[in-house]
């Protein structure tokens, strides 16, 4: 990361960072964020920010109480034909980008470069840079005035439901799914026990049951500082995992860990604090941080990794509960299409008779409609009776009553009396 502008990024970084680390110093109960406006941070147009991006916007709309996690560039507003508060300040987001070149200067673009062969590829050096954008967040705008509609539609978006499980603590469905079913990338063993933590030699994270914890939240959040550590084995992200207590390599991993569950917590909606162990360590990471600035910037990159990996675990149960969803409406349409299949052959195989629009109403179970026909003074024939009466008995005791029909007698398709009240009928219809 090179150039003044990123600099300026990076030292608003280290700032709004220093100013929460000293928040949760002085009282290391507080969380890291609520859940107002819960959900990952995103532009305008819906494209979620990812790694250093999601956890400072994340921290700036803590800071300043904004609504919802939704950003947009000063253009951005202006395409949408919004105006930007007066005196509201924008927040810097990093772009990644790469510049490939030769040795001559020659530059390509990375489709270009992807489309080169190996050994031609050589030729080339790929360099990566940042640059700094500036956002705004919807609140600093006068979207609201603008667009009231879409801007309901947010706040209901990103409200955040309060699920409880049958003991009545907080429960999180992404996580129970991820537990039960085993999708973690290593073995979770949830068992009586009296401390929670990742065994790297074996791959598997040890965690107490979830009423010996006082809280619910507190449950989930150690789930996933486990979680992020486990993402930094030779075999995932590779980060170094074999230090000891009191290290300061050791203090960095337990900082990546803490941030990355922060992030994981406030994307699911479920408030987090500071570890009690890891109280300790807030003023050496405060120290680090102000000492230098990309130092903040190493552990963040870090944790986006980290994060992102969770959070597409999480997207998995999102997809699957989707597709069900999916599979029920398939299901239900089936059912309602082969109820109209079975009325469409059942009416073809009554030839003997030509049946009339009353009956394929009732056969449609539409009673509101027989209503409409019996105050018009229709009346059903005796085939007609006879017809509902083998396709659905609920439909013919239905016509019954709509019609007025006499149940006790022994041949009611003859048999017809006017009804002394219209609200009856009415009233009627509406028990079926």
């Amino acid at each position: 990361m090179d150039g003044q502008a990123n600099d300026k990024a990076l030292q608003k970084f280290a700032d709004l960072m220093v100013k929460k680390l000293t928040e949760v110093d002085a009282d290391w109960h507080k969380p890291w964020f609520t859940t107002t406006g819960y959900g990952l941070p995103q532009n305008i147009d819906g494209r979620v920010y990812n790694g250093i991006n999601s956890f400072m916007l994340f921290l700036l709309q803590e800071e300043r109480s904004f609504q919802t996690p939704v950003y947009m560039t000063f253009p951005q507003a202006k395409k949408q034909g919004l105006h930007i508060n007066k005196g509201a300040s924008a927040f810097p987001v990093l772009f990644w980008n790469f510049m490939i070149k030769d040795d001559k200067g020659n530059k390509i673009s990375m489709d270009d470069y992807k489309a080169l062969t190996k050994e031609e590829q050589k030729e080339y050096t790929v360099i990566p840079y940042t640059k700094p954008y500036h956002v705004f967040n919807v609140d600093q705008t006068n979207f609201a005035e603008v667009y009231p509609e879409q801007w309901k539609a947010l706040k209901d978006k990103f409200s955040c439901p309060k699920l409880k499980d049958e003991q009545g603590m907080f429960s999180s469905p992404e996580l129970d799914h991820m537990i039960k079913h085993g999708t973690w990338l290593c073995p979770i063993i949830s068992s009586f026990s009296d401390k929670a933590f990742f065994r790297p030699s074996e791959d598997k994270i040890y965690l107490p049951l979830k009423g010996q914890f006082y809280t619910g939240e507190g449950f989930y959040s150690t789930l996933l500082h486990e979680m992020a550590h486990s993402t930094g084995i030779d075999t995932r992200l590779g980060r170094e995992m074999k230090n000891m207590f009191g290290d300061p390599k050791y203090a960095k991993e337990e900082l990546i860990a803490e941030f990355t569950a922060a992030v994981s917590c406030r994307s699911l909606g479920i408030v987090s604090g500071v570890r009690e162990e890891n109280a300790q360590y807030l003023k050496n990471w405060l120290g680090a941080i102000k000492k230098e600035p990309k130092f903040l910037y190493s552990v963040l990159v870090d944790v986006g990794k980290a994060s992102t990996m969770i959070l597409n675990e999480v997207c998995k149960y999102e997809l699957l509960k989707k597709e069900e969803q999916e599979k029920q409406q398939e299901e239900c349409k089936h059912i309602e299409n082969k109820k109209v299949d079975d009325s469409k052959d059942f009416s073809e195989t009554r030839n003997d008779e030509k049946l009339s629009p009353a009956f394929n109403i009732a056969l449609a179970g539409s009673f509101k409609e027989l209503v409409n026909l019996k105050e018009q003074g229709y009346k059903l024939s005796a085939k007609e009776l006879d017809a509902l009466k083998d396709a659905d008995p609920k439909i013919y005791i239905a016509a019954q009553n709509i019609f007025n029909i006499k149940l006790d007698d022994p041949t009611p398709s003859l048999q017809f009396s006017e009804s002394k009240n219209k609200n009856e009928v009415k009233q009627l219809s509406l028990n079926f």
